[in-house]
């Protein structure tokens, strides 16, 4: 069945888009690949990384959403973001809410030292919710490029933080009036200042500079399970996770209860995933106390698994739908929607 939300299937983005990429230049270091999170290309004897990343419906605080998920992506390559543009579709009779995204495109440049260079905004027919594509460049900062394909067997994964970090600020945000009558107030506040948790630079950074890093990505849809997926068929092997190790913050927990919803298949915006040599993981969480070792990358062969606090096992052979997709579908978006 075709999947109606969220990121096209591998298959499609392999044999429609990635066929397609116009003329091959040789100052293209990293070309479009399936879980990559950004390019990289040499200018002048330097690396350059850049990514794109659309938001397309969150109701809450998108400006906001697409520096820090576009900076994310050029930090998980190694690179400071620097520079970021972007392009503002608003539905007719929507105009007064620009100034609102762009306080928030604003704030969140100043605090990561970006620059705003250029970009695109217009009222746009046919839409039914402001929607705003980023696209961030940086500088190479690690002495190598690393990429979501770096992976090998034996890598220990290690995520940041929480899992569901910004789908849990999303549903406190565009569902807040089904989850009024089920999660107390102070609840949802705290779950709505998650957003403030949504950048990965500075984890990213440190790995960077400081450990032997075999891969980084950025998980986004389909969450922690989505992300670990993209890494392993972009490195040819496999994962296991195991469920009971994923840290999940009280409220993640609680409004995905609320919902019926994996909080572990929950848009993840705000952690950073790791493939790491046994040998670093120990000096890594050493010097990012915020990490922790929730599985391993093993042969391909042996399968994608996530082993369940039960005990029993379910294994991954597709990319993840994002639980956000799936309640949007069966319920039909709320006050907003989700992000792609």
């Amino acid at each position: 069945m075709e999947r109606k939300l969220g990121k096209i299937e591998k298959r499609v983005l392999e044999e429609v888009v990635l066929k397609r990429l116009g003329y091959k230049r040789r100052d293209v270091i990293v070309p479009p690949r399936y879980g990559e999170d950004a390019a990289a290309v040499k200018v002048d004897g330097r690396i350059v990384v850049a990514a794109m990343d659309p938001i397309t419906g969150s109701g809450t605080r998108i400006g906001w959403l697409a520096v820090h998920v576009n900076a994310n992506d050029v930090a998980v390559m190694g690179a400071e973001p620097r520079w970021l543009s972007i392009t503002i579709l608003l539905p007719e009779g929507r105009l007064p809410e620009l100034e609102g995204i762009m306080d928030d495109v604003h704030e969140a440049c100043r605090r990561l030292k970006i620059a705003l260079i250029t970009g695109h905004t217009e009222i746009t027919p046919d839409i039914s919710r402001p929607i705003i594509v980023g696209h961030m460049m940086g500088r190479l900062i690690s002495r190598r490029v690393i990429t979501s394909s770096g992976a090998r067997p034996g890598d220990l994964l290690v995520m940041s933080k929480t899992a569901a970090i910004e789908g849990t600020a999303i549903l406190a945000s565009d569902f807040e009036s089904e989850l009024a009558s089920k999660i107390p107030r102070e609840v949802l506040e705290s779950s709505r200042k998650l957003y403030e948790r949504i950048s990965v630079l500075d984890e990213a950074l440190k790995l960077a500079r400081r450990c032997r890093v075999s891969a980084m990505h950025d998980p986004t849809e389909g969450g922690i399970v989505g992300g670990a997926y993209e890494m392993a068929e972009a490195s040819r092997c496999s994962f296991v996770i195991y469920e009971e190790r994923v840290p999940v913050a009280e409220e993640t927990r609680r409004i995905c209860e609320a919902l019926g919803c994996n909080p572990l298949k929950l848009i993840a915006s705000g952690s950073l995933l790791a493939a790491l040599p046994r040998d670093q993981a120990e000096v890594a969480i050493s010097r990012i106390p915020s990490l922790t070792i929730i599985g391993e990358f093993r042969p391909r062969r042996s399968g994608n698994v996530v082993i369940r606090a039960d005990g029993s096992e379910e294994g991954v052979k597709e990319n993840v739908l994002d639980e956000l997709w799936r309640l949007i579908a069966e319920r039909g978006p709320a006050s907003g929607g989700a992000r792609g």
